[in-house]
Formats: C-alpha cells, sequence, structure tokens
C-alpha cells in the first residue's frame, strides 16, 4: 500500500512539476507563478519550486521578488540550479547598473558550472562593457584637464592684454 502511495506521489511531483514548466514555456506566467507560489507553501524548502517562481517573477518584470527567490536559489546544494541562480541574479544586477555585483554573480554561475556558456560569455561581455566604459571616463576627464588647462591660459591671457590696455 504504502509503495502505491509513493508512485502516486512521484507521477504527481513529476508531472505536477511540468505544470510550471508549461506555463512558463506557453509564456502563461501568472499561471506558472500561482504554481510554483503553491508548491512553495507545501514545501518551502523546495528550491526548483524558488527558481521557478523567481523566472516567471523575472518575465514579469518583478525584479525584486525575483532577485530575492534567486539569492535563496544561488546556494542550493544542486549546482546546476546554484549555477542559473546566480546567472540570473547577474542579468538582474547588470539590468539594475550594478556591474561589480553582476560580474560576481556570473564568476559564481561558471565556478558552479564551468560548462555554462551563456554565463560565460555574459561574463566577458559585461567585463569588456565595464573596461570600455572605464576608458571613457578616462578620456572625458583627461579631455576635461585638457580643457580646463586651455580656459586657465586663456584666462591669463585676457589677463595680460588687460594690462597692457592700461598702460
Amino acid at each position: 500500500m504504502i509503495k502505491y502511495y509513493l508512485v502516486i506521489f512521484l507521477f504527481d511531483f513529476i508531472f505536477g512539476q511540468d505544470k510550471g514548466i508549461k506555463a512558463y514555456n506557453d509564456q502563461r506566467y501568472d499561471d506558472a507563478r500561482i504554481y510554483y507560489e503553491n508548491i512553495i507553501k507545501n514545501r518551502m524548502d523546495d528550491d526548483s519550486a524558488k527558481f521557478g517562481l523567481g523566472v516567471s517573477a523575472y518575465k514579469q518584470q518583478d525584479l525584486e521578488t525575483a532577485s530575492q527567490l534567486f539569492n535563496q536559489v544561488k546556494n542550493s546544494t544542486n549546482n546546476e540550479l546554484a549555477s542559473k541562480a546566480n546567472y540570473n541574479l547577474g542579468n538582474i544586477l547588470r539590468e539594475l547598473n550594478q556591474y561589480e555585483e553582476s560580474l560576481s554573480s556570473y564568476k559564481n554561475a561558471i565556478e558552479l558550472d564551468p560548462n555554462d556558456e551563456d554565463s560565460k560569455i555574459n561574463y566577458e561581455l559585461l567585463k569588456k562593457f565595464m573596461n570600455q566604459q572605464k576608458q571613457d571616463n578616462q578620456d572625458q576627464d583627461q579631455s576635461g584637464q585638457d580643457n580646463q588647462g586651455q580656459d586657465q591660459s586663456g584666462q591669463d591671457n585676457q589677463g595680460q592684454d588687460q594690462s597692457g590696455q592700461d598702460n
């Protein structure tokens, strides 16, 4: 009898998870979100459901909820799930212009799953973007200093011209 309930439970669990994934894949993010919220009510430690809720929230532009959930899942004992949570957290942080934190999340994702090509690509692209931004800022600072130096020398010349007129 116990085997019978175990089989029903596993069957329900396997195909139940498909409901959330199916809703997500069909772009019915509200349905996916409700489904994962219900799972979490029954199993608060279900990192897979938290991840599913996080990606559904992300698709709904609820970055705060998605970020909270990914922060919970990023320390999962399931390295693949933790890597995906770090990757998605990196995407959110990048969107919020928190580049250093985003790089750190991508790096964590890569360490957890060295085969994660998306994390590697995003890490390298963001690093390149940050270096370019740093270079642009240095160029602007240098240009600003050059202009400031020209302004000061121009003011000195004006002062000399004015003093010459007084004589």
